[in-house]
This record gives structure tokens, C-alpha cells and sequence, in this order.
């Protein structure tokens, strides 16, 4: 007994190393198989992701229509797949797809007539399992997906009211430093001239400018600078570049304590940084008007009695108010921003004074015209540029296309207010249709000496244009030569038609001679036919006397002021800004 039991040892041994041997033997093939599998799929994601970036350099802004018919995308692929041949298992197969990344970044088909700004690539392969006879699967598919954009960006800035600069500007440009600043701000004509020709660019601040950061992004993300830390930054940078007068300049300007901090990023809107960002250079006085804005919390100044003398007018008042600063803007296609809005206040007192006004019958009524307050508001609108397009030649960036959409004026309310009197003594012989209306309104037939008609009135005239009606204009700005000219539209008319509306207390009264008894007093009721006739006229001169004024006012004021503040009327000046970045594609998601 004892001998059989010892005879049974191991038995179970051999059976476990049975049935492990076949367990590692199906673990085994399936290592290999999906090691194969794992391999192809990586290849798989490495030739979509070659050829996604091939294909998005073809992304040119034609719409997705033009794209396919002209082939350019599929031969494309063709080269492609043919320079990244060498992946493993069999032969792949790739397709593509033109479309758009919608809010939340993701690939999304678009219309044959669109235009696509990615494209979808998708790579589908497998390989032959070599223990398929062991694990009973004979292949493994392996299909991957990639998304690449191509995004042509560039920076430029529009309507600066810097843009254009001459001998007067400062005039303007010192009282605006002065109110937003704080602080004593006296630079001449030479200076700003000197500031104006003088940039720096972003990469020059981050390693010259001492503000403690590594790179692009960091400095846009400063928050909390003072103006006066810009400005020795700025200055640092100056330095390097050799142009020392215009470095001293700018640490010659004292920023008052208590003026707010700003965000750099406030200065350049790039958003998430594009490659056009990176090297971009900053017009210097466009730091130093910028970061005065951008310290103002309400983004507003105003520049009281800029000094205006009109013929025929006794005193005038002005005030500018700017609204905003527009920052330089960096982005991709379709990147949009608009200029400052500017409101100007006239106000002109004309004083008392005699007009003759025809009144049916009677060519010469003197009418008197009390002391005349007429004020003006106008508001610049708002001008969009759009950047649509950046062309590139061998050597690189060649043009930016902007399309531009902007109005002349936002509105213009022209108010007046005056007293009017007149003593219109109207004969009975040869005063043609008036006589009669006269005596219908006394019942009378006859009279035995002249009528007279008195008017004292107070009244307000209010007169509105319209805005302009926008229109679109492509322009093209070539590179580098639009650095530092303008390019946009021409100069339009301020004022569309006209319309005007008069109220106020109007007292109109007739005395007369009956037959019978004395003299009478009658007063003419606004229903009676008589008082528009002997109105009307009165108030269709005084409306017609303003358009002298209005037209003075844009002759002597608005063109040239809106001309420093380098908005062209009926449109926008535009610059581009160093240095566009052609097609620069990459991978997504």
C-alpha cells in the first residue's frame, strides 16, 4: 500500500504543466498577434497625421467645392502617402474630408460651397494574424483618424488715431496724455514724430525688458503693470536699437501715483498666441497713447475747447471725447476688429441778428432773430476690418487682404434754440394772396386802414442725418511696405440728407381797424390757415441759415480733426503689422 501511494506522486505536475503549456501558448499568439496590430495602428496614426498636415497647406481659402474639383487635395495625398510608404501590415487605404472646427474644436462636415479650414484624414490598414490557426481570429484591423488646420495670421491695426501724425498733433495728443496720465505730459511735434517712427517688438520686451518673463505668452499675460513699467521696458529696448533720444523721451514722461494698472495682453489682441504674435514689433507711441487709454478705467478722454473761430459766429465751444483704444489685433482668418469711436461736441452762438423773409405776397418781412445757440453732436461710427487673406510667395509673407466695412458717421443731431419777432404790416392794396387770408380769419370783407401781424416766438430746431449706409471694400496691403503706410478707403461726405423739426410757444396776433368802432386785436389760432403761412417761411429760413454753420463746421473742424485722429471719413485706414505668418498648419485634438 505504502509503494502504490508513492507510485501516484507528480501525477498532478504533469497535468498542470499540460494545461499551462497550452494556456502560454494561447497567451503567446495573442501577444504576438496584437503586437502586430498595435504596430499597423501606430503606423496608421503616424501616415494620418503626415498627411492631414500635407493636405492642410492646401487650404487656401477656395471654397470646398473648388478644392475637389481642382484635385489639388487628392494629389496631394497621393504624394504623400508615397513619401510615407514604409508602415507595416497591408497597404493603406486613405480618405479625406474638407470641413470646419466648430465652438468646442471639433471636426464637423460643412457645405460643398464653404470654406474649409481643416481637413480630416483617415487611414485604414490591417495585418494577417500569425497564430490565427491557434486563437481562430485571421486578422486585426487598424484604422486611425487625424484633423489638421492651416491658419494664415497675421496682425494689423485699424483707424489708429495715431495713424497719421503732422505738426499739430500735439496740440491734440497733449491734453489726451494729460488727462488719462495724471500727470504734466508737454511733448512737441519732434517727439512725437520720433516716437511714431520707433517700434519694439514682443520678443524685445520679453529679453530686453526686464519685466521678468520667458516668453510671448507670459508677457501677455501681465496684468498688473504700471504704465510707467512700460515705459522703462520699452525704453530698455530703445536702448539696444541704438535710438537713445526717443529712450529718454519715454523716461522723461512721469506717471502720476494712483494711475491704474494694465494688462499688456490690452495692448495686442492675439488671443491664444498665433506664430504672427511672436515677432510682431509695437508701434512705440501706440504703447505710450495705448497704455494712457487702457489706464483710463472708462476708456474715455475728454478734450475740452480744442479753439475753433468761425465767420458770423461770435464764440464757439468744443469737446472731443474718445471712446476706446483700439488695439493692434493678431489672429487667423476671419479675425475682426473695429476702431475707436469718437463724439464731437460743437457748440457756436451766432449773435442777434435781422433776416428778410418772403411771405406770399410781401418779398421783404424783417424778421428778427434773437442770440442763436446752435450745438452739433457727432458721432464717428465704428469701422470692422476683417482679416481675410494672407498670400505668400517662395521667399514668404508678400500681402494681407482686408475687407473693410465701415460708415462715415454714427449720427449728427444739430439742436437750435432762438427767439424770433417780427411786425408785419400787410397793405391793402398789392399784398396779393395774404390780404385774404387775413380777412377770412377776421370774417371781414373790408378794412379801413393797413393789418399788422405780430409774431414773437421761442423756438428749438433739431436737424438729424442719417448714418451713412456701410459698404464693403477689400483692400490689400502689401508687405513689408504697409508696415508703415496706410492703406483703406477714401475720404466720403459727412452729412447724408438732412431732416429737421421745429417746436416751441409761438404767439401770433393780428391788430386792425374795423369800420365800426377801434381798434381790434385778434389772436391766429394754429388751425387757421394764416399761421402756417406767415410760420412756415420764418422757420424754413432759420433752418436754412444753419446749413452755413454745419458746413463751416465741417470745413473749419471735423475734416481735419478726424484726419489727425487718423479716421478717414467714409472708411478706415488700415496697417499690417510685422511679419504674417504663412499657412502654418498643425494637428488638432
Amino acid at each position: 500500500m505504502r509503494r502504490r501511494q508513492l507510485d501516484q506522486r507528480g501525477v498532478t505536475a504533469v497535468l498542470v504543466a499540460v494545461v499551462m503549456s497550452a494556456v502560454l501558448v494561447f497567451s503567446a499568439a495573442f501577444a504576438v498577434d496584437l503586437g502586430q496590430q498595435r504596430v499597423v495602428r501606430r503606423d496608421m496614426q503616424a501616415i494620418a497625421d503626415v498627411v492631414a498636415l500635407d493636405l492642410a497647406r492646401h487650404l487656401d481659402g477656395r471654397t470646398k467645392s473648388a478644392l475637389i474639383s481642382s484635385g489639388d487635395i487628392e494629389s496631394a495625398k497621393v504624394l504623400s502617402v508615397q513619401r510615407n510608404d514604409a508602415t507595416y501590415g497591408d497597404v493603406p487605404d486613405l480618405t479625406w474630408e474638407l470641413g470646419q472646427l466648430n465652438g468646442s474644436g471639433v471636426f464637423e462636415s460643412i457645405a460643398s460651397g464653404a470654406v474649409p479650414s481643416a481637413v480630416k484624414v483617415t487611414a485604414e490598414s490591417g495585418v494577417g494574424f500569425a497564430f490565427g490557426g491557434v486563437t481562430g481570429i485571421a486578422k486585426g484591423d487598424a484604422n486611425r483618424t487625424a484633423v489638421a488646420t492651416a491658419d494664415e495670421n497675421a496682425c494689423f491695426r485699424i483707424g489708429s488715431f495715431i495713424a497719421s501724425l503732422d505738426s499739430s498733433q500735439s496740440a491734440l495728443l497733449n491734453p489726451i496724455l494729460n488727462s488719462l496720465l495724471g500727470s504734466s505730459v508737454n511733448l512737441n511735434a519732434v517727439s512725437y514724430q520720433g516716437l511714431a517712427n520707433a517700434n519694439v517688438s514682443l520678443l524685445d520686451l520679453v529679453n530686453l525688458g526686464g519685466l521678468g518673463v520667458g516668453t510671448v505668452d507670459e508677457l501677455l499675460e501681465l496684468d498688473n503693470l504700471s504704465a510707467g513699467e512700460l515705459f522703462i521696458a520699452t525704453a530698455k529696448v530703445l536702448d539696444s536699437q541704438g535710438k537713445l533720444a526717443q529712450a529718454n523721451l519715454l523716461r522723461s514722461i512721469n506717471v502720476a501715483a494712483g494711475t491704474p494698472h494694465i494688462a499688456i495682453g490690452d495692448l495686442l489682441d492675439a488671443g491664444a498666441t498665433p506664430s504672427a504674435a511672436l515677432g510682431t514689433s509695437l508701434n512705440v507711441l501706440d504703447i505710450v497713447t495705448g497704455a494712457a487709454f487702457i489706464a483710463n478705467e472708462g476708456h474715455a478722454v475728454n478734450v475740452p475747447n480744442l479753439g475753433i473761430t468761425l465767420p458770423g459766429v461770435a464764440s464757439t465751444t468744443t469737446s472731443l471725447t474718445v471712446i476706446e483704444f483700439p488695439p493692434p489685433k493678431c489672429g487667423r482668418k476671419g479675425t475682426t476688429t473695429e476702431t475707436a469711436q469718437i463724439r464731437l461736441r460743437v457748440t457756436a452762438t451766432i449773435p442777434a441778428r435781422h433776416q428778410n423773409v418772403s411771405i406770399l405776397g410781401l418779398a421783404a418781412v424783417d424778421v428778427t432773430l434773437d442770440p442763436t445757440t446752435v450745438i452739433l453732436d457727432l458721432d464717428l461710427g465704428k469701422a470692422i476690418a476683417e482679416l481675410t487673406k494672407v498670400t505668400c510667395n517662395a521667399s514668404g509673407p508678400e500681402s494681407v487682404t482686408i475687407s473693410l466695412a465701415s460708415s462715415v458717421v454714427g449720427s449728427v443731431q444739430v439742436s437750435a434754440s432762438t427767439g424770433v419777432h417780427a411786425a408785419i404790416t400787410v397793405p391793402l392794396l398789392g399784398s396779393g394772396g395774404l390780404l385774404g387770408q387775413l380777412l377770412s380769419v377776421l370774417g371781414l370783407g373790408s378794412l379801413l386802414s393797413p393789418p399788422r401781424i405780430n409774431l414773437d416766438a421761442t423756438l428749438a430746431t433739431s436737424a438729424t442725418a442719417p448714418p451713412a449706409s456701410t459698404y464693403t471694400k477689400t483692400v490689400t496691403i502689401p508687405v513689408p511696405g504697409g508696415y508703415s503706410t496706410p492703406f483703406g478707403s477714401g475720404s466720403g461726405v459727412i452729412l447724408g440728407p438732412v431732416s429737421s423739426n421745429t417746436t416751441g410757444t409761438t404767439n401770433m396776433t393780428i391788430t386792425y381797424q374795423p369800420l365800426l368802432g377801434g381798434p381790434q386785436t385778434r389772436a391766429v389760432l394754429s388751425a387757421d390757415a394764416l399761421y402756417s403761412t406767415v410760420l412756415n417761411p420764418i422757420l424754413s429760413s432759420l433752418t436754412s441759415s444753419l446749413s452755413p454753420i454745419i458746413t463751416q463746421l465741417q470745413a473749419a473742424l471735423i475734416g481735419p480733426l478726424t484726419e489727425l485722429l487718423g479716421v478717414q471719413l467714409g472708411g478706415a485706414d488700415v496697417f499690417a503689422l510685422p511679419t504674417p505668418s504663412c499657412g502654418d498648419v498643425k494637428l488638432v485634438g
